[in-house]
C-alpha cells in the first residue's frame, strides 16, 4: 500500500489547478529541470527532484502571466487537499482551523515554515522561507497568502474581517492584482512577510464546521503524520484503514484485502513489528473515545454507537478497561484541567 503524505494531497492538487489554468504539469517539470544550470564539469542538468519555488517561475515565465501564482493560489481548492482539507473545513471556528494549519502546513513546501507571534488583541503568522532567489520567494508567497485567502473565503462570510498583510519585497508590477484580491491594509518592504489576525476573526463560525467529522478527520491526518516517520509500516497503514473506516470499521478480513495479502500474512507482518490487530484496533477506538470526549459535547450513548457499539455498556466497559476510568470521569478530568 502506498504511503500518502500531506504533501502528495497538495502536490495532486496543484497539478489539478495547473491544469485548469492551460498549464501541463508534465511539460513545466521537465521544462523546470532543464533550464537548470549544470554543475561544474557536468555536461547534464541537476537531475534532483524539483522544488515549489523553480516550478512556480517556470510557470511564469511558460506563461507569460505575471499574476499565475495569485490565480493557482486562488484557484487551489480546499477539498483537493484531501484530509488536510477536510479536516480544515470541518474545523468549529477559524481559530481551530488556524491551530490545524499550522500544525499541518509545515509539510507541503521544502525551505519554508510558519511561525506565530502574539500581538495587541490577535496572532501575527509569518512565513520564513530559506531557499530560492528573492523573485522566487515573492512567487511563494504570492501562491500561498492567495491561497490562504481563498480557505478563509470559503469558511466564513467575513474572511478579511480586521486583517491586515505585510510582505517583505518590494511593492511589484502587479500590485494592483493584490489590491484587487486583498482589499485591505498591505504594506510592501516591510520586515516579514506576516499576516494579522485579531481575535475577532478567530471567533467567526465556520460554515462547514462539524466537531464529529473534525475528531476523524484530524485523526486521519496525525496518522498520516506519524506514518512519515514511522518504520512499522505495516502497523501504520493498518491503523491508517481502520480511521478512514471509522463508524463502520473494517475487519481483518477486510483490511488485509486493502492491503492486497492473506489474512494470515497481515498477521505475521504485525507481529514481525510487535504488533496485532486487536490491540491497534483497541488503540484506535480509545483515541477517537477520547477525542470526541476531549472535543465535543456527544453523549456517551452518541460517542458509543460511532464507534461501532450496540450497547453504550459495552462501550462503557472497554473505555474503563483502557484507561482505568469512566468515560463520564475521563471528560469531567479534562474539563477540570482546562480551567
Amino acid at each position: 500500500m502506498q504511503k500518502l503524505t500531506l504533501r502528495d494531497f497538495a502536490a495532486r492538487g496543484f497539478r489539478a489547478t495547473l491544469k485548469r489554468l492551460g498549464i501541463n504539469p508534465i511539460e513545466l517539470i521537465e521544462t523546470a529541470i532543464s533550464q537548470r544550470e549544470p554543475a561544474a564539469n557536468v555536461t547534464q542538468p541537476d537531475p534532483s527532484p524539483h522544488t515549489i519555488h523553480e516550478l512556480i517561475e517556470t510557470a511564469v515565465a511558460m506563461s507569460g502571466d505575471q499574476e499565475l501564482a495569485l490565480r493557482i493560489g486562488k484557484g487551489l481548492d480546499m477539498t483537493e487537499y484531501g484530509t488536510y482539507g477536510f479536516a480544515i473545513m470541518s474545523s468549529i471556528n477559524m481559530r481551530a482551523a488556524l491551530e490545524l494549519f499550522l500544525r499541518y502546513g509545515q509539510t507541503f513546501i521544502d525551505g519554508a515554515h510558519w511561525s506565530r507571534a502574539q500581538y495587541k488583541d490577535g496572532l501575527i503568522v509569518r512565513l520564513h522561507q530559506d531557499t530560492g532567489t528573492d523573485y522566487q520567494k515573492r512567487l511563494v508567497t504570492e501562491l500561498v497568502f492567495s491561497n490562504i485567502h481563498a480557505f478563509c473565503r470559503s469558511l466564513v462570510a467575513q474572511p478579511l474581517e480586521g486583517l491586515s498583510v505585510h510582505f517583505n519585497y518590494p511593492r511589484p508590477a502587479c500590485a494592483a492584482a493584490y489590491k484587487n484580491q486583498w482589499p485591505i491594509p498591505l504594506e510592501f518592504d516591510q520586515e516579514y512577510s506576516q499576516i494579522f489576525l485579531p481575535k475577532r476573526w478567530q471567533d467567526q463560525l465556520t460554515r462547514t464546521g462539524n466537531p464529529t467529522t473534525h475528531v476523524l478527520f484530524t485523526q486521519q491526518c496525525e496518522e498520516i503524520i506519524e506514518g512519515m516517520s514511522n518504520v512499522k509500516e505495516v502497523s501504520a497503514n493498518v491503523r491508517r484503514l481502520l480511521i478512514l473506516s471509522a463508524g463502520q470499521f473494517l475487519n481483518i478480513k477486510e483490511v488485509s484485502e486493502q492491503l492486497h495479502i492473506t489474512e494470515r500474512t497481515l498477521r505475521r507482518r504485525l507481529s514481525a513489528e510487535g504488533a496485532d490487530f486487536r490491540t491497534l484496533f483497541d488503540s484506535i477506538k480509545n483515541t477517537l473515545a477520547q477525542r470526541y470526549l476531549d472535543n465535543t459535547s456527544l453523549s456517551v450513548v452518541e460517542i458509543a454507537h460511532l464507534l461501532g457499539y450496540g450497547e453504550a455498556t459495552n462501550f462503557h466497559r472497554a473505555f474503563q478497561r483502557w484507561n482505568g476510568i469512566t468515560p463520564n470521569e475521563y471528560r469531567k478530568h479534562t474539563v477540570s484541567s482546562q480551567h
